[in-house]
């Protein structure tokens, strides 16, 4: 009997806080522009009632450490799966995070506990050297990650990223396709939410600040 009355007291209080949540981004919304957009479904950033614990991962990042689980911990992780020679999505996406960052770093809980991961799909083109070049050039405190194809897999896997790396021998310009979601990762490495293109760093930002803010109250 306790353990039923123990999780009806945890579904009731995860209810309580997606309601909160969205009463708070539609009222946002509502301020911004007009009554009609309270009708409007949020499509910006899907919140897991249930975070999902990662399990173990070893990557390797642009200064040449170890990057696995415990580089999650302690911090909200901003995951995007791409690559340096992307013409579009990549740099587009990076650019946004970038952004998002600097207006999360305006507001009252700033951004010291938050990272944004760019973990590189192309091992074969993509060395350290290059993804430290490549974010620098978005934002000096974004980390570039990659590794082995099968830890890449094994944490895309978890997050449910889709890629395929179609090399073409002897060719060094062969196509990458890639997923163009953005992933939360929260400081406990539970995946959180899941943030949908196209993206706008301003959108971003606020459904973060109001998601902590409610998460740090419960």
């Amino acid at each position: 009997m306790h353990e039923i009355s123990l999780k009806f007291s945890i579904m009731v209080t995860t209810l309580v806080l997606a309601a909160m949540l969205a009463a708070a981004w539609l009222a946002d919304i509502d301020r911004e522009y007009d009554s009609r957009a309270r009708l409007l479904p949020d499509q910006v950033m899907t919140l897991f009632s249930d975070p999902m614990p990662l399990t173990a991962f070893a990557l390797t990042d642009d200064r040449n450490r170890v990057f696995d689980l415990e580089s999650l911990k302690g911090k909200w992780s901003f995951l995007f799966f791409g690559f340096t020679h992307c013409p579009d999505a990549c740099p587009t996406t990076l650019a946004e995070l970038a952004r998002a960052r600097d207006n999360i770093a305006k507001n009252t809980v700033g951004a010291e506990d938050i990272q944004v991961v760019f973990i590189s799909v192309d091992p074969n083109r993509d060395t350290a050297s290059k993804l430290r070049q490549y974010v620098d050039y978005f934002d000096t405190t974004f980390v570039g990650v990659t590794g082995d194809n099968a830890q890449i897999g094994n944490l895309a896997g978890q997050l449910g990223a889709t890629y395929q790396v179609a090399i073409t021998p002897g060719t060094e310009n062969y196509p990458v396709y890639h997923s163009t979601a953005v992933f939360l990762v929260d400081p406990r490495a539970r995946y959180h939410a899941v943030f949908t293109p196209p993206h706008d760093a301003k959108a971003i930002s606020k459904r973060f600040k109001v998601m902590r803010e409610l998460e740090e109250a419960t």
